[in-house]
């Protein structure tokens, strides 16, 4: 249950640090942050490790997603404003916890891998107003990704589809903001609740295989 859910941890923290601004250029996905705005949707996410579904809450450095699987209920937090990354089990208020940068270090981390981007046209994503690109990253970055990409004018992600590279695989991912709504966040929605129980477990030694 743990490595299902690394993955699709890593794969939410890949799509984040692959998420160009508007004006984009060739740049190291480390530079390549989230959209510098407030929001809240509903989200997908399809992979190799199955088909996951929930809402997502945004505001810059800091992102709350939450999922069902088989486990039950799970939240994740992003905070890359303190460099944390905590996996919640509300019903259990049960927790585990690492640094953002150690969960992506999972997928070779981001920090050398350089992507490109070139508009190749214009869509409509669940109703928002989109202009696509194709991606590209140089041949044997760990955690790169190829594919498109949909962005707004103010640089949100609205839908990804591609290849991400992980232990000399290629595996196909993809995902998608539905029922956008740019609304201001509130900062509780990503702070872990104190009567949660931390496991003694560090996910960044799980691995994912």
């Amino acid at each position: 249950m743990f490595r299902s859910l690394l993955a699709v941890a890593a794969a939410v923290v890949l799509t984040l640090s692959a998420s160009l601004p508007a004006h984009a250029v060739p740049a190291t996905a480390a530079e390549l942050l989230d959209a510098k705005v407030d929001y809240t949707a509903n989200y997908y996410l399809n992979s190799s490790n199955g088909t996951f579904h929930g809402e997502v809450i945004h505001a810059p450095g800091r992102e709350r997603r939450e999922f069902s699987t088989s486990g039950g209920h799970q939240t994740l937090l992003l905070r890359r404003d303190i460099d944390e990354a905590t996996m919640m089990w509300p019903e259990r208020k049960w927790y585990v916890s690492t640094s953002f940068q150690a969960l992506a270090g999972l997928i070779g981390g981001f920090d050398g891998v350089v992507l490109d981007r070139k508009p190749s046209g214009r869509d409509v994503i669940a109703g928002e107003q989109t202009t696509r690109y194709d991606v590209t990253a140089a041949a044997g970055q760990a955690g790169s990704f190829a594919g498109q990409m949909w962005f707004t004018r103010d640089g949100i992600l609205m839908k990804a589809k591609g290849q991400v590279a992980f232990q000399g695989r290629e595996i196909p991912v993809e995902t998608g903001l539905l029922n956008l709504r740019r609304i201001k966040a509130d900062p509780a929605a990503f702070v872990r609740p104190s009567d949660y129980k931390g496991l003694p477990l560090d996910i960044s030694k799980l691995g994912l295989r």
